[in-house]
């Protein structure tokens, strides 16, 4: 082995062991046809990996090719990971015939997922329980009874939980139908039969508790968004109505080449082979994971009605604070006073007893003179 330049290595192989019949294998970290590479010898450009003059290649710099439903993709690397979400393609070999690629996730990762959600669902649950808890026969209420904004929360929160997740599928999905329920205290819990009905019959309605969903009902047409677009959860019809192209009841900007855009959902792009394409759905799903984060993301939010009681309560306990340092002030000066009122008291209780005492003495002695 010898190294060329950075990126790109050489190796000599003996291909028949005598010595007689050579091969020089080059190869480099970065692959595609615009990576090509090529030999010069004695400044001419002999040897090239983008041409064939003077040699012979057994490989020539070009990129990876595939149709994925009827969409032709190009790629520079073998190793694809944005055709499909979430799932990474490599090629190995070269092949002329169809070849089916399905995927599916393990019904005991997809369980635990299920578990994990119900322990963080009761877990929350019983954390608002103890803070807005109401004593009815004593006083051990929890510190936010009375705070209308725990209050709010609270209930965001068991909305939250029944509220269906749109934009996965034609058909909204529920909690309930993934087998996650709650019992009579309100404790939520993992129905087996459920689970597992689900499970077997629409394995994909689980993806809809962590992951996102940004997609179409044809492969001809692609979707994307920025990381700043918020498109409300639910399906969209991309459809012309003789006058504009739409996405749902959204005006969209066409380029004329198959490419649209939108004022409304500024980052939206749609991408189709057909510049006037038929029909198609636009799926948008936030995930049960998000629409959690949302939640609390809200919750703590300078704007909020739980944040803005905190500050509430903090300009309380500064102002009571304030008010107790000039009462301390004022308990100080009054004891002082006292004090002195008191030591005044004690002095002239003695002074008067000693006068008592002398008064006494006086008509003792004025007695025995009689």
């Amino acid at each position: 082995d010898f190294h060329i330049i950075d990126g790109i290595a050489a190796q000599i192989v003996d291909k028949t062991g005598d010595g007689l019949d050579y091969s020089l294998v080059i190869t480099s970290t970065r692959t595609g046809a615009q990576n090509g590479f090529r030999l010069s010898d004695g400044g001419a450009n002999r040897w090239a990996t983008a041409k064939t003059d003077h040699n012979t290649f057994s490989q020539l710099a070009r990129d990876a090719e595939f149709s994925l439903d009827g969409v032709q993709v190009y790629r520079s690397s073998n190793t694809i990971t944005d055709v499909m979400n979430g799932i990474e393609i490599t090629l190995h070999s070269d092949v002329s015939g169809n070849l089916a690629v399905s995927t599916s996730r393990s019904n005991t990762q997809i369980k635990q997922t299920v578990e994990e959600t119900i322990a963080s669902l009761n877990e929350f649950k019983d954390e608002i329980d103890r803070l807005t808890y109401v004593d009815i026969e004593g006083e051990g209420n929890g510190p936010l009874t009375l705070e209308t904004s725990a209050t709010m929360l609270k209930s965001n929160f068991k909305r939250l939980a029944i509220e269906p997740l749109q934009g996965f599928d034609t058909n909204s999905i529920y909690l309930s139908q993934l087998g996650i329920k709650t019992n009579s205290e309100g404790q939520y819990y993992l129905d087996e039969a459920i689970f597992e009905k689900t499970l077997s019959a629409n394995p994909e309605y689980f993806s809809a508790l962590k992951d996102d969903n940004l997609s179409t009902s044809t492969s001809s047409a692609s979707v994307s968004t920025t990381a700043v677009t918020e498109i409300p959860s639910g399906r969209y019809t991309v459809d012309y109505d003789g006058s504009n192209w739409k996405f749902g009841d959204t005006i969209l900007s066409s380029d004329g080449a198959g490419t649209f855009t939108s004022t409304t959902y500024p980052g939206l792009r749609i991408e189709t082979i057909d510049a006037s394409p038929a029909q198609f759905d636009v799926y948008v799903g936030k995930s049960f994971a998000s629409k959690v984060s949302d939640l609390m993301s809200d919750t703590l939010a300078d704007d909020s009605s739980l944040k803005s009681a905190e500050t509430a309560y903090q300009n309380l306990t500064e102002d009571i604070n304030e008010r107790l340092e000039k009462l301390d002030l004022r308990e100080e000066l009054i004891s002082t006073r006292y004090t002195e009122q008191f030591g005044a008291m004690e002095s002239a209780m003695t002074q008067f007893n000693s006068t008592k005492t002398m008064l006494e003495n006086f008509i003792e002695a004025w007695k025995k003179q009689k």
